[in-house]
């Protein structure tokens, strides 16, 4: 479940799963989940905005955070059938890379 976790949590963050911290509780027959990780941002003197959805260009910090804490509830819940009581989203950093080009 760990992995399953990390890996969901790592592509809603733009991130590799090995960045990705989860920690899983127990939440009356629910299960609590704490992610903590980096998100990937582009730098800053970037001038190209990715169009593409959840691109780490695409809205504010908070915004993409929690549309990826939606993600991973929604993705966790369809893959494993388990039943997700909450999902906390803990930002440790933030990774800069260059969105991927297509020439």
């Amino acid at each position: 479940m760990t992995r399953v976790v990390s890996a969901v949590a790592a592509d809603a963050l733009g991130v590799r799963p090995s960045q990705v911290s989860v920690r899983l509780a127990d939440s009356d027959g629910g299960l609590d989940l704490t992610v903590r990780a980096p998100i990937r941002v582009v730098p800053l003197d970037d001038s190209t905005l990715d169009a593409a959805a959840d691109s780490p260009a695409d809205g504010t910090i908070l915004d993409r955070t929690d549309r990826a804490q939606h993600q991973i509830r929604g993705t966790v819940a369809d893959l494993t059938g388990a039943e997700i009581a909450g999902v906390v989203v803990r930002l440790t950093g933030a990774r800069i890379r260059r969105p991927d080009r297509v020439d």
